[in-house]
């Protein structure tokens, strides 16, 4: 595998998960507030299967991201994060990644159960 190949599978490895949870917090935030909005209540949408959508494509492209980084250290294992660039720094890259991304799916897993056994609409 070439180097440029490894560096952009690194960088969808560290990038992927955390667009992936943001990208889900946020859509996911608004769809509680069109749920639990007066004005948007007969649109009639329903926030668990929704929310269950974003946080399992999220939580899917969190895991191709970590076989990402798990590609990419398994092609550099010859080379050891602290040798010369370009190779060394692409391996260091993926081993951050392919820890961010377990978190990352960690969070998303609990978030998908919080908001599937917990009401998204409750008056104060």
């Amino acid at each position: 595998m070439t180097t440029k190949r490894l560096a952009q599978l690194q960088w969808f490895a560290l990038l992927g998960g955390a667009l992936g949870l943001g990208v889900a917090q946020t859509l996911g935030f608004g769809l509680t507030l069109a749920q639990c909005n007066i004005g948007s209540g007969r649109w009639g949408i329903a926030n668990d299967p929704w929310e269950a959508a974003l946080l399992s494509t999220a939580a899917a492209v969190m895991v191709l991201a970590a076989a990402a980084s798990a590609t990419v250290i398994a092609r550099t294992q010859s080379v050891s994060y602290e040798d010369d660039p370009p190779l060394s720094r692409i391996r260091f890259f993926a081993i951050a990644a392919l820890v961010a991304n377990v978190l990352y799916t960690g969070i998303v897993m609990l978030d998908l159960l919080g908001n599937l056994l917990n009401s998204a609409c409750r008056g104060a």
